[in-house]
C-alpha cells in the first residue's frame, strides 16, 4: 500500500510539470496517437430548427430569381421588353430582365433591370432566361476566411487516469478579416468568434469555460472542441455591393481520441 501511495504521489507531481502540458493540432484519422481530425459545418440563418447544427455549405450567399421585363431601365431605353444592349453609336438588340435577390432570410437585397443580348439563333418571340448569378456560397464565404481550426489542449497530455481530474482547453484568435475573390464576385466583412464548446464522447457539449473532466472509464474516448464563428460581410459583384450580409454560423471541430487508464492497487505479501 505504501508502494502505491508513493506513486500516486509521484505521478501527481509530475502531472502538474510544465513538460505535460502539450498542444495537439492537425489533420488526419483519429487514433490514439494525439491526431487531430477537423471537420466544418456551415449554418445559414434562418436554417433548421434551434439547436440543430444543420448543414448549408451548398447554399448561395444570396439567391435570385430572373424574370423577363417588359419595362426597361433608363440607361438601356427600349419598348415592350425590347432594349438596346449595346450603346447609342452601336446599338445591339436585347432583352430586359429582372434581377431579384434575397438573403438567406428572404430579404430583397438586390432588385435590378439589366438589358441583356440574347444568344446568336435565339428566338426573339421567347428569349431564354440568363444564367443564375454564381454568388459564392456560404461554405466558399467561409473558407474565404481561412479560420484556423481550434487546438485541442490535455493535461496530462498524452493519456489521462480514471477519477483524476483531465484539463481540457482551447486557445486561437477571436476575430478573422475575410477579403477574397470567388468567380469574379468579392466578400469582404469580419467573421467574429462567439465561444467554444467541449464534447466528450456522446455526451451533451458544455461550454469551454469549465475545461475540466474526470474520466470514469478506461479506454478510448473521443474528446471534441468546436470554435462556433458568426460573420457579416459585403458581396461585390454585377451590378452595386450589397452590404450586411449574414454569413450564418460556421462550426470548426477538432476532434482526438485519448486514452484513458486505470490505476488498481496491489497487495504486496
Amino acid at each position: 500500500m505504501k508502494r502505491l501511495v508513493a506513486f500516486l504521489a509521484l505521478w501527481l507531481v509530475a502531472l502538474t510539470s510544465p513538460a505535460h502540458a502539450g498542444t495537439v493540432e492537425g489533420s488526419g484519422s483519429a487514433d490514439d496517437d494525439g491526431t487531430v481530425v477537423v471537420g466544418e459545418t456551415v449554418t445559414a440563418p434562418g436554417s433548421g430548427a434551434p439547436g440543430d447544427s444543420g448543414d448549408s455549405s451548398s447554399r448561395p450567399l444570396i439567391q435570385y430569381t430572373i424574370h423577363w421585363s417588359t419595362n426597361p431601365d433608363a440607361a438601356h431605353p427600349g419598348f415592350d421588353g425590347a432594349c438596346n444592349a449595346g450603346t447609342v453609336a452601336a446599338p445591339v438588340f436585347g432583352f430586359s430582365f429582372h434581377f431579384v435577390g434575397r438573403d438567406a432570410t428572404g430579404k430583397i437585397v438586390d432588385d435590378r433591370i439589366e438589358c441583356i443580348a440574347p444568344a446568336p439563333g435565339a428566338d426573339p418571340a421567347q428569349p431564354p432566361l440568363p444564367p443564375i448569378p454564381a454568388v459564392p456560397t456560404f461554405g466558399e464565404a467561409w473558407n474565404s476566411a481561412r479560420i484556423p481550426a481550434p487546438t485541442v489542449t490535455l493535461d496530462p497530455a498524452t493519456r489521462g487516469i480514471t477519477g483524476l481530474d483531465t484539463r481540457i482547453s482551447t486557445a486561437g484568435p477571436t476575430t478573422i478579416v475575410i477579403a477574397a475573390t470567388v468567380r469574379g464576385y468579392t466578400i469582404t466583412g469580419t467573421a467574429t468568434l462567439d465561444h467554444y464548446e467541449i464534447a466528450v464522447d456522446d455526451q451533451p457539449p458544455t461550454n469551454a469555460s469549465n475545461g475540466h473532466y474526470t474520466f470514469e472509464t478506461k479506454g478510448n474516448h473521443i474528446v471534441a472542441i468546436s470554435a462556433i464563428w458568426h460573420g457579416t460581410a459585403t458581396v461585390t459583384g454585377p451590378g452595386s455591393p450589397i452590404s450586411g450580409i449574414d454569413m450564418g454560423t460556421a462550426t470548426l471541430t477538432s476532434t482526438r481520441t485519448y486514452p484513458v487508464h486505470e490505476i488498481r492497487s496491489v497487495l504486496q505479501p
